[in-house]
């Protein structure tokens, strides 16, 4: 079976990595992998390249020898350019050569203009199975294509995490990013001004550095290599400050008192979910570890979009060799 990966792999993203390495898992060693790839390659597959309009002839020809498309991470969002045509297009094109798109523990949207949400629901409609990680996305995909998608989770909870009892005095770890829009960074501020702990900076990117510089000048920096590794990480910390949509849920599932950094929709709603402030609601405290019912809920929808992963490849399989 040869299996086709699309996202925004590659880029030294925590969380794309995160996204890569569970779907490796999770097929067994005799299936090929293509992935649609920038500079580096952690988890094993074929890389093609990602970007530009030189990337075009590798995906069709990858597209024309796969079986399967598998379309991971934050798709179809308006808040570039590339994020909706990179997901639409190939979506696209591999229906048309017969590699059988699928979205699994995907987000989408936020999807602003008409243009937008157009090309995304050209592109929604050719998908037959979807499994969605928020419940944003799944209003969305019903609103684009009229039908359901599956209710399903992020495949970070593909990692153990165990949660560690709380420490009073140790550093507040802080996990910022680059956004276009600035009006975090006031709020942000003002907590760590008032914050009496040491600050540890952690990097979900190389990126994040420099904007955790730029906020908190003295702060020492990590830059974990995998979601395991920050998770462990945060044993070492009494709260937590997140940003990046990832490092928010490793946080969280270690078990850290964490505020939420609500850049878009997506954190904004595992902030609600998991039943824990952001940074716009309380500026100095309230700093809270998610709910047991959140972190048991998200538990149980990975087992089911797992055990239906597992299934739909191999009845695919089958349906091939008949």
């Amino acid at each position: 079976m040869k299996i086709l990966l699309c996202g925004f792999f590659g880029e030294g993203n925590l969380g794309d990595e995160t996204i890569l390495a569970a779907i490796r898992e999770q097929l067994p060693d005799s299936y090929s992998l293509t992935v649609t790839s920038g500079r580096q390659m952690l988890y094993g597959g074929l890389a093609i390249r990602r970007r530009g309009l030189l990337s075009w002839p590798a995906f069709l020809q990858a597209a024309f020898e796969n079986d399967l498309a598998i379309f991971s991470g934050g798709l179809l969002q308006d808040w570039s350019f590339e994020g909706v045509t990179f997901f639409a297009l190939r979506m696209i094109a591999a229906s048309t050569l017969r590699c059988e798109p699928a979205l699994w523990g995907a987000g989408i949207g936020p999807l602003r203009s008409p243009g937008s949400r157009k090309l995304a629901a050209r592109a929604l409609k050719r998908v037959k199975t979807a499994w969605l990680r928020d419940n944003s996305s799944l209003q969305l995909f019903n609103e684009l294509t009229g039908t359901p998608a599956a209710d399903g989770t992020d495949w970070s909870w593909n990692f153990p995490v165990t949660a560690s009892p709380e420490r009073e005095n140790a550093p507040l770890a802080i996990n910022l990013r680059q956004w276009n829009s600035d009006e975090w960074r006031d709020q942000v501020a003002h907590q760590l001004r008032h914050s009496q702990r040491q600050i540890v900076g952690m990097a979900a990117r190389r990126s994040d550095m420099d904007v955790i510089r730029e906020l908190a000048p003295t702060a020492s920096i990590m830059h974990p290599a995998t979601f395991s590794e920050f998770a462990g990480s945060c044993r070492n910390f009494s709260l937590g400050l997140a940003m990046r949509y990832h490092a928010a849920l490793a946080m969280l599932r270690a078990g850290l008192p964490v505020k939420l950094v609500a850049y878009d929709d997506k954190v904004a709603e595992l902030a609600r979910l998991a039943g824990v402030p952001t940074i716009a609601e309380n500026q100095i405290s309230g700093f809270k570890t998610a709910a047991p019912r959140f972190i048991s809920c998200q538990q149980q929808k990975f087992i089911a979009m797992q055990s239906a992963f597992t299934a739909w490849i191999q009845g695919f399989s089958t349906s091939r060799r008949l």
